[in-house]
């Protein structure tokens, strides 16, 4: 019992010390701008990366940044399936995490 709990502190303690690194996770995007009506959705491959709550999203023809100190104020978070970034007025990026799409 003293050894299960031993284990299990240290494993506790390693999880505090030990720096987090973000993973890219291969994506797919549908980006949804306002402010037109000739302006087309657009569906492209993306990569995402999260790290203590901020965001990156790049791709061949975009980079998104949102910032976990900014969510609520500049941008709106929904997590859901798809993962929704939303910048009023301006635009909304869905992310679908996983193998993408060809």
């Amino acid at each position: 019992m003293i050894r299960v709990q031993f284990t299990a502190a240290v494993f506790a303690l390693a999880t505090f010390v030990v720096p987090s690194r973000a993973e890219i996770v291969p994506s797919q995007c549908r980006l949804i701008r306002y402010g037109g009506i000739d302006t087309p959705v657009e569906n492209f491959p993306c990569d995402f990366r999260q790290s203590g709550g901020n965001v990156t999203v790049d791709s061949k023809n975009w980079a998104f940044t949102f910032l976990e100190r900014n969510q609520g104020k500049t941008f709106i978070r929904i997590n859901s399936i798809p993962l929704t970034f939303t910048r009023t007025g301006r635009y909304t990026l869905q992310v679908t995490q996983g193998p993408r799409i060809r």
